[in-house]
């Protein structure tokens, strides 16, 4: 029996200025990956081609074993997505809307989708294109909680709700993962959302993940050091992110590697401080 919620292999997708991919990336049972990267990076359009919303010029898709092409449909049955699908729909009401989803999903809930209309205090009589960017988000969110999905891709699903419903939304994912079976795949810029949530951060940049890592790893091994000096070949190594000089001070992604070698150099050091995800995240980004 497979372990593997999603696994992408090679999947590419070329536009006229931009090019996404080849991308590789595995989301095991059980586990919730951020997808971070600054505005443009392709966050948004890689979880459309995972959809199949945008066709992919070349690589596969596996979702729990099976391939996604050969078997979309009862794939999708399994999988809730959050990324602005529904701006075509914008005259109907919530209501109707609801009934249009629940028709293509055998495991609707409808008890559950009432209590989570309540629970986000959403007007299910409003037209959904006359919401706000906050409660369309809020109305997506629970069509993807309403049918039993072992899988979850959300992109951005709190922007532009108020505290309240980002704090209830997080309570009900963190419920969501209570199940072992089930995964999230989440692109999101709120780092309580990565702090709280993910197992995993997979970092993009201009159309690829170019760094990945466990969230828990992070205390262990970035830091801020303070050093002496800051010497050229120190510059060159691996586990060097970021350098500056006045005063001389290293971000490093493996501290015990980067002792061993200031000890090699024989430069001291005056000061170590751990990193939070947050300042993880903005040296990825902005390295």
């Amino acid at each position: 029996m497979t372990t593997s919620a999603l696994t992408i292999k090679g999947l590419t997708k070329k536009f006229k200025r931009f090019c996404l991919g080849p991308i590789d990336l595995d989301v095991q049972k059980g586990t919730v990956v951020a997808l971070i990267g600054a505005n443009g990076s392709g966050k948004s359009t890689f979880l459309r081609v995972l959809m199949n919303v945008l066709k992919a010029d070349e690589g596969d898709v596996f979702s729990f074993g099976d391939h996604f092409m050969n078997n979309e449909a009862n794939l999708k049955q399994k999988i809730g997505y959050v990324g602005n699908r529904f701006e075509s729909y914008s005259q109907l009401t919530i209501k109707e809307l609801s009934t249009l989803i629940s028709y293509w999903y055998p495991t609707w809930d409808q008890k559950r989708y009432k209590d989570y209309l309540i629970r986000y205090e959403i007007d299910e009589n409003m037209k959904y294109g006359d919401g706000s960017t906050g409660t369309r988000k809020k109305v997506e969110f629970i069509f993807a909680l309403c049918h039993d999905s072992n899988l979850l891709l959300l992109d951005e699903p709190s922007a532009g709700m108020d505290i309240l419903s980002q704090r209830k939304m997080k309570e009900d994912l963190l419920s969501y993962m209570e199940d072992e079976e089930r995964s999230i795949l989440i692109a999101t810029h709120v780092i309580d959302e990565v702090e709280q949530l993910a197992d995993y951060i997979a970092v993009m940049e201009q159309g690829n993940i170019v760094h990945t890592f466990n969230k828990d790893d992070v205390r262990e091994h970035w830091a801020r050091v303070w050093v002496s000096e800051v010497t050229d070949s120190l510059k060159e190594q691996t586990q060097v992110i970021r350098i500056s000089n006045h005063p001389p001070e290293i971000v490093t992604n493996n501290l015990l590697a980067l002792e061993e070698e200031l000890e090699r150099q024989q430069i001291p050091i005056h000061q170590i401080q751990r990193l939070t995800i947050e300042e993880v995240v903005e040296n990825l980004i902005h390295k």
